[in-house]
């Protein structure tokens, strides 16, 4: 959600936001000199500006934005910075250097970059993500952004610095292309990589609705050198090395174009196995930098929801009456929503009852066959859930099927596909307490039973795989479950006329 003392300034700023740090007004003129530092990043790392850059023959590129900024996370997201980074940096051709610095010292601390809400301004996300450049906090002593330093009166502030003659170019929101071209025509010509190809993961992670399904494994192709890539090919593998399956790209496009699409179609992913997707060849040469020719997948399996009861907890952030939420069958068809929530007294509606509390909703899904539902989340503003800790749970028989907490900066549209599974049953139990009963619970692998009708059992972990069945099982029959790992598992007992549904929890 948005609006505090500096979202406010955020807002009239359009695509910058004001920090008021110099007051002047005007980032530093172009040709002026950048000011030396040393600096301590947030893994540990120490870097010296001038020694181990500039005079090294390595123009720089300093990002100074704050956690708070929403324009800040708008560029952050189109990925320039890491792109050039990538090409240019240590890890690509070792011409170049970026830095991301969070420059609001007053209002900002450590863990906002990494998500993490107040206490007091919000965060628009996890800085962190997607960064492979080095992020330094500011502070009282450096104050890199005073106006004897860096002169920073509004985030985003970009400077490009020139090696050698070490001065500075406003570079607001410039494209990884454009940050080239300011680079070459000003500070020195960047030679690059040839055939430097870069493989990612396309979206979020593939969610199986059950084990064993066919799934598309959606990779993106990125091209960081110098010459167009015209042929490519991309294997996807399993953690033993085997090639799971193979695709090939043919076309034509230059460095820092869009990426091509590589999409792997109908693939069984399985839970108990890792994957990569790698770069085999590129233009028919072996692509320049191996690591960047390899990229993990990441998959889960939906969680399951034990009955059709469910109980949807809404953690609601500093603006209630911009949340709602949606529940999709696997038509696509909407069966439950939610929200909004009431509007608060204060400035753009925050706070008031229903701010920064959970609001619980008990839903019976329709159905009467095991399937996966879509979850939907929104916000009015279109900047997510990120004023307070804003999430989402999803609860059957006491089980979380689904979880995604201080859920962040997601825009106006956050869906999750499959994001759980319902069994297909009512939590009614048809079998009552009086007439069954299953033995020690937890158990060390025995389970005895007292029943009064023949029953199967049907034991689920909690991806919904079955791991043991047992049928006909009479008053006073037992089953061992020893072979199981320990954790939390799903019983179905079924009768001829009833059955129910219990946790176990296997010790």
């Amino acid at each position: 959600m948005k609006k505090n003392l500096l979202l406010g300034l955020l807002l009239a700023a359009g695509l910058t936001a004001s920090a008021q740090i110099s007051g002047d007004g005007n980032p530093l003129a172009d040709g002026s000199i950048a000011p030396d530092f040393t600096a301590t990043d947030i893994n540990g790392v120490q870097y010296s500006l001038y020694s181990q850059y500039l005079n090294a023959g390595k123009s720089v590129v300093i990002d100074f934005s704050a956690t708070w900024c929403a324009p800040c996370w708008n560029y952050h997201k189109t990925h320039a910075l890491a792109d050039f980074y990538e090409a240019y940096g240590p890890n690509g051709s070792n011409e170049a250097m970026v830095f991301f610095i969070e420059g609001d010292i007053a209002n900002t601390n450590t863990a906002n970059l990494y998500g993490v809400q107040g206490p007091i301004s919000p965060s628009q996300g996890n800085w962190t993500l997607g960064t492979p450049y080095p992020i330094i906090e500011d502070n009282v002593v450096m104050n890199l952004g005073a106006a004897n330093h860096y002169d920073i009166d509004f985030f985003p502030t970009v400077y490009v610095i020139c090696k050698e003659t070490k001065t500075t170019t406003y570079a607001d929101h410039l494209n990884a292309a454009q940050l080239k071209e300011v680079i070459n025509s000003g500070c020195q010509t960047l030679v690059g990589t040839q055939n430097f190809g870069h493989i990612e993961q396309s979206a979020a992670a593939v969610r199986l609705c059950t084990v064993g399904d066919a799934v598309q494994v959606q990779g993106k192709l990125k091209n960081f050198g110098e010459n167009n890539i015209t042929t490519a090919t991309v294997v996807l593998k399993d953690n033993t090395g085997a090639v799971v399956a193979t695709q090939t790209y043919n076309g034509n496009f230059p460095q820092f174009n869009n990426a091509a699409s590589i999409n792997f179609n109908n693939v069984v992913l399985n839970p108990e196995s890792t994957y990569t997707m790698e770069i085999t060849s590129i233009n028919g040469s072996t692509p320049a930098h191996p690591e960047a020719a390899t990229a993990p997948v990441a998959f889960s399996v939906a969680g399951v929801a034990p009955n059709n009861n469910i109980e949807v907890r809404v953690h609601t952030d500093n603006y209630p009456h911009e949340i709602t939420w949606q529940i999709k069958n696997s038509a696509g068809t909407l069966v439950a929503s939610g929200g909004p929530y009431l509007e608060g007294p204060g400035e753009y509606g925050a706070g008031g009852a229903d701010a920064n509390t959970v609001k619980i909703h008990n839903v019976t899904l329709p159905g009467t066959s095991p399937e996966c539902f879509t979850l939907v989340v929104k916000d009015a503003a279109g900047d997510g859930w990120s004023a307070g800790d804003g999430g989402i749970e999803i609860y059957s028989n006491g089980v979380a099927a689904y979880q995604n907490l201080n859920i962040g900066n997601f825009g106006s549209t956050l869906s999750t596909p499959k994001a759980f599974r319902a069994m297909g049953t009512l939590g009614t139990e048809t079998i009552t307490n009086e007439t069954f009963a299953m033995y020690p619970n937890p158990t060390t692998g025995i389970l005895n039973f007292t029943t009064q009708e023949t029953v199967d059992v049907t034991v689920l972990d909690l991806t919904g795989k079955v791991v043991y069945t047992a049928k006909g099982i009479e008053n006073g029959g037992s089953v061992n479950l020893g072979s199981l790992q320990s954790g939390m598992y799903i019983a179905k007992i079924k009768g001829l006329t009833s059955e129910k549904i219990e946790k176990i929890v296997i010790e």
